[in-house]
């Protein structure tokens, strides 16, 4: 019965990958939807487009906008095996635990790490996706050549408010810790505008920043963050009261194969870069 279960959930989630779904124009009751934060603004896990895709899906709260990416297609998966319809709204980050909190939302599927702090508020999946920490810098910055945290020295570093990344930043010996700003995007201005020198990200973030913009490059190092396990994996967080909804969650997790999560993640960086299949 189990492995049935699984191969219908794989074959759910590669169907879902390729697939479009027509946009619900009538009511649904809220009790039939699967409402998902999250910030349209985190590429390869979650972005924006202002056309329709096969693969992207209408932001409810945003006339106009769809998202796609990897947080985007396990949403879809989920939402399929639980026999609801998925609505999907964006959020700034610091508002999607106060709005999943608030009944808002029923799920929060935005790269969030299950931190220790957050599982005060929040309860989490088991892990859906796990990534390494990296460098990214300006092209012609002094520390483009950089291999080390030690090479970082003496370095302006900025994170993302509330995030690990932010955390992180203490582990490079000398470091400029810069007030930390609210999204990735202003991250990248501040960097190109030279007020800083580098921030860090999980790798496909910044791979799929780099394969866009030419003028960032990132820095894989040698000796890498001391990250515990809770800061290398991203989870899907509900309510705390949710714990049937977390385990039919990490049940639907179960069914999808760390091969089937790596292409899901290479293909949401392929379409971010306007490649498709």
């Amino acid at each position: 019965m189990r492995k049935m279960l699984l191969l219908i959930v794989f074959s759910l989630v590669i169907l879902l990958i390729g697939c479009n779904e027509k946009t619900v124009e009538m009511d649904i009751p809220r009790e039939d939807q699967f409402i998902v934060g999250l910030e349209v603004n985190y590429a390869p896990f979650n972005y924006g487009q202002n056309y329709k895709t096969p693969y992207n899906y209408e932001v409810e709260n945003m006339t106009g906008l769809y998202a796609d990416g990897y947080d985007v297609q396990i949403a879809k998966a989920i939402a399929a095996s639980l026999g609801k319809v998925l609505v999907i709204q964006k959020l700034d980050w610091d508002a999607l635990i106060p709005q999943l909190e608030s009944g808002k939302i029923d799920a929060i599927i935005a790269g969030m790490s299950p931190t220790e702090a957050r599982k005060q508020s929040v309860l989490f999946s088991d892990g859906y996706y796990e990534s390494t920490h990296v460098m990214l810098v300006a092209e012609n910055s002094e520390y483009s050549d950089a291999k080390t945290l030690a090479d970082f020295s003496g370095a302006r570093v900025v994170g993302q408010h509330g995030t690990v990344y932010d955390d992180l930043i203490d582990q490079i010996p000398n470091v400029e810790h810069q007030t930390p700003l609210k999204s990735v995007p202003d991250i990248l201005t501040q960097i190109l505008a030279n007020k800083s020198d580098a921030t860090i990200l999980e790798l496909p973030v910044a791979l799929g920043i780099a394969e866009n913009n030419p003028e960032f490059k990132v820095i894989e190092l040698e000796d890498g963050f001391e990250v515990s396990e809770e800061e290398r994996i991203v989870s899907i967080a509900v309510r705390l009261d949710e714990q049937e909804l977390v385990n039919s969650i990490n049940t639907i997790l179960a069914g999808i194969s760390e091969e089937v999560r790596i292409k899901m993640m290479l293909q949401a960086v392929e379409r971010e870069n306007g490649v498709t299949e």
